[in-house]
């Protein structure tokens, strides 16, 4: 065995599973288990969003050191799932560099998805949680046609403008001038609605979750990153809305969204939401209707507990246990990794309106309006990441999967 070639394959596997959305620890791991499989002692390996380090003895008792530098991220969920099955397939068989490399090289090299499948996750995605947040049927149209203008504004230019203070500032901005130019024509008599269904296509809150988790496994430069990068995300989204308010004078009829009063309507949207966002996040087969039906039960659970409780902390704590649990399940079902489920299920709980008006509420001046969503939006990412601790903690003591 080539040391210094097999280890830079194992971590060519990192950096494939970071852009693909994969969670640091998990990525962690997923590397110090092949290292041990292949024979590598003294390891020590290091991963955040932006690099990838590690120093490792060989069989030889050689000493390497080797450096990856992630310049991309993403959430490319079918690519996620082919890197843990080559995963898997290795600390089984473990095959030699040439055979990995080969089968590293094909899901590297795989076509990238359809442009027109993304168009139709971010439609479908957009007109749900258009309806969640209580648009009309008018309005939730608006809000399917300025979601695929985000589409293909993200295609664009994501791929030449890696801040996402600019290029969120960018896209919002355009977004906002459409929204309001629908309302001057009568299509649009909520601008407030249509605009934060839309903008959980730029800014989902799950950044600032992850975060917190991160920081919570003691990964701490992680995710003080992923915070950063949400928040600035979250700033240039309000700085590029606000922009066209300004100028057309509209921040009067700028309201704060209430949720569609309808509780049925809620539901089916979040079906109809989530499964577009597995679209959008390239996930393929059944697992799009275990993703979107997964989305339905974490809302569900939320409206039971919003029947008994009152505390956005603990109805949320709730909600993302069964959430974390389905994900679980459904890991072990598929065969696939637990992100896949835990991430789009979890959306209609993840608190990109609270993110996001806090924000609003600091261009804008409002005080109130910045303190009341900065406190809802740490409660509820506090009650995520303290219900997905208790899953963990689950799983790992009470529930621990059977070793190959």
């Amino acid at each position: 065995m080539n040391s210094e070639r097999m280890l830079g394959l194992i971590l060519d596997v990192g950096k494939l599973l970071v852009e693909s959305g994969g969670e640091t620890h998990r990525v962690e791991d997923t590397l110090y288990r092949l290292a041990a499989c292949y024979g590598f002692s003294r390891c020590n390996i290091w991963v955040i969003p932006s690099n990838i380090q590690a120093t490792v003895t060989d069989p030889d008792g050689e000493v390497l050191t080797q450096i990856r530098n992630n310049t991309n991220s993403g959430t490319e969920f079918d690519r996620l799932c082919r890197l843990n099955a080559l995963s898997r397939w290795a600390c089984r068989e473990k095959p030699d560099e040439a055979a990995f490399s080969e089968r590293l090289s094909e899901i590297e090299n795989s076509p990238a998805p359809s442009i027109w499948m993304q168009m139709v996750g971010c439609a479908l995605g957009g007109w749900g949680f258009g309806l969640f947040f209580g648009c009309s049927l008018l309005e939730s149209l608006v809000a399917m046609l300025v979601s695929i203008g985000i589409c293909l504004m993200i295609h664009k230019l994501s791929p030449r403008e890696r801040n996402p203070l600019v290029l969120n500032f960018i896209i919002s901005c355009l977004m906002e001038t459409a929204i309001i130019l629908f309302g001057q024509i009568g299509f649009a008599q909520h601008m407030g609605y249509i605009t934060i269904g839309v903008v959980m296509l730029l800014i989902s809150g799950l950044g600032a979750t992850n975060g917190l988790r991160d920081l919570v496994h003691l990964d701490t430069l992680s995710g003080l990153i992923n915070l950063t990068s949400s928040f600035t995300g979250a700033i240039g989204i309000a700085l590029g809305i606000s922009l066209p308010l300004m100028v057309a004078n509209s921040f009067g009829r700028h309201e704060i969204t209430t949720l569609n009063p309808n509780q049925l309507i809620q539901l089916a949207s979040c079906l109809v939401a989530c499964a577009g966002f597995s679209l959008w996040f390239h996930v393929k087969g059944w697992k799009i209707l275990f993703c979107a039906i997964g989305g339905v039960l974490t809302w569900g659970v939320y409206l039971f507990a919003s029947q008994y409780l009152t505390d956005v902390f603990l109805i949320t704590m709730i909600a993302s246990i069964s959430c974390g649990l389905y994900g679980q399940i459904m890991a072990r079902v598929t065969k696939t990794p637990a992100t896949i489920f835990s991430t789009v299920c979890l959306l209609p709980l993840i608190p990109g309106g609270s993110l996001y008006y806090m924000m609003y509420g600091i261009v804008i001046r409002n005080t109130e309006l910045a303190k009341s969503k900065g406190l809802e939006l740490v409660l509820t990412c506090f009650g995520i990441v303290l219900g997905y601790m208790v899953v963990e903690v689950v799983n790992r003591y009470f529930w621990k999967p059977k070793r190959s």
